[in-house]
This record gives structure tokens, C-alpha cells and sequence, in this order.
């Protein structure tokens, strides 16, 4: 009994067409956001116009997390428990605090853009029929650090922006000087996740750019 025909996937000019397109789209999205922020703080647009740029979130320490507040419930059913963040708003910040403020951000706008950027360079580059060139496998080996790196730094350039921020205005016992997630599904997990899984495709790209040059030289 002969086998069914398995659908085969096409990958036609038309679809790399629309990749890149999409991709460029969201590199001039960036652009403009990176662009946007810098303008918030030097600061030419106000803060009223970027109202999520102007404030930050801390954590509580422990003991003041524990701490109920005095609120009077309707129903005995429930509880409250002490919260273990707190919003601080900046209402006129100046140029200094705007740029603690817009760095986390800044950063990760930067890290996008040079992301979406070599993508976008690997999929130009594929259409000359071979992916297997020494300057894709550079792309992908920077795709993969820069995802990398980027995940665990961000944690780190948002700490100490936000330290800077409340040094001065909430009591030091109070707040806690650094505070993560890593579950799962918390973003730095997720981010080495992703730079790893991105080093090991370079690797492929690595050891098929190499085979192609060995087969080329025994031709």
C-alpha cells in the first residue's frame, strides 16, 4: 500500500519578502521608540507625554511586607496581607533622575534593535541560496550572546537604576536593595534559555559553513 504524501513546506521569495518586511517594520518601531526616549530625557518632550517612564517599582523588605495595613473589612472572609512592592512616582524629575529612570528601557530598546538588525541581515543573506557563510555564523553567535548577556544584565542595570532613584527619599531598612524572580517563567530564565538554544543553532550554522568549504575543496 503505497504512503500517503507527506505536505512539504516551501520556503518561496514571496514569504522571505514578507519576513523581512515585517522585520524591518519592527526595526523602525524601535528606532522610533529608542529615539522617543532619548527625546524624554534630555529632555525635550515632557513627562506627562510618557507618563510610564516616571516611575519605578520597589520591594519592601520582608519585615515591612509582613506588616497588614489598617484597612476594615466588610466581610470575614478574607484577609490582607502586607504588600511587598511600592510605587514611587516622579513628578518633575530632572535630567539626571529622567535618565535613571528611561536606562532599563534605553537598554533594551538598544539590545533590540541590534537583535532585530542581524536577523534581519541573516534572512538578507539567505537568499543568495546558501546560509552556510562565515558572516551569517557570526550573526547568529551575536544574536545568541547578545540575548544572553542582555538577560541577565537588564536585571542588573534596573537594580541599580532604581537604588540610585530611591536612595534619598525611602528609609534604606525598608526597601530591599535587590529583588528577582527565577521561576520558569521569570524573563532572565527565560533569556539564557533563548541564548542558549540561539548558541547552539550558530554551532549548526558553524559546522555547515565548514562542511561546504571542505566539500569545495575537494572539488
Amino acid at each position: 500500500m503505497p504512503s500517503p504524501h507527506r505536505p512539504r513546506i516551501r520556503w518561496t521569495r514571496a514569504d522571505s519578502l514578507l519576513l523581512q518586511g515585517t522585520l524591518f517594520l519592527v526595526l523602525l518601531l524601535l528606532a522610533l521608540s529608542f529615539g522617543a526616549t532619548v527625546l524624554w530625557i534630555l529632555p525635550v518632550i515632557s513627562v506627562g507625554a510618557m507618563e510610564w517612564m516616571n516611575q519605578i517599582t520597589v520591594h519592601h523588605t520582608s519585615e515591612v511586607a509582613r506588616a497588614v495595613p489598617d484597612l476594615t473589612l466588610l466581610s470575614e472572609d478574607v484577609s490582607v496581607r502586607g504588600t511587598d512592592t511600592l510605587v514611587l512616582v516622579f513628578e518633575n524629575p530632572d535630567t539626571l533622575e529622567r535618565l535613571l529612570l528611561a536606562l532599563p528601557a534605553l537598554v533594551q530598546q538598544a539590545l533590540g534593535l541590534f537583535v532585530v538588525y542581524l536577523v534581519l541581515r541573516v534572512l538578507q543573506g539567505l537568499g543568495s541560496g546558501d546560509p552556510f557563510v562565515p558572516a551569517n555564523v557570526r550573526r547568529v553567535y551575536a544574536v545568541a550572546f547578545a540575548v544572553l548577556v542582555g538577560s541577565l544584565v537588564l536585571p542588573l542595570v534596573e537594580a541599580v537604576a532604581n537604588t540610585a532613584l530611591w536612595a534619598d527619599r525611602v528609609p534604606a531598612d525598608e526597601v530591599a536593595l535587590l529583588a528577582f524572580d527565577l521561576g520558569l517563567g521569570s524573563g532572565p530564565v527565560i533569556g539564557v534559555l533563548v541564548g542558549l538554544l540561539l548558541a547552539s543553532l550558530a554551532e549548526v550554522f558553524r559546522r555547515g559553513a565548514r562542511m561546504r568549504e571542505d566539500v569545495e575543496g575537494l572539488v
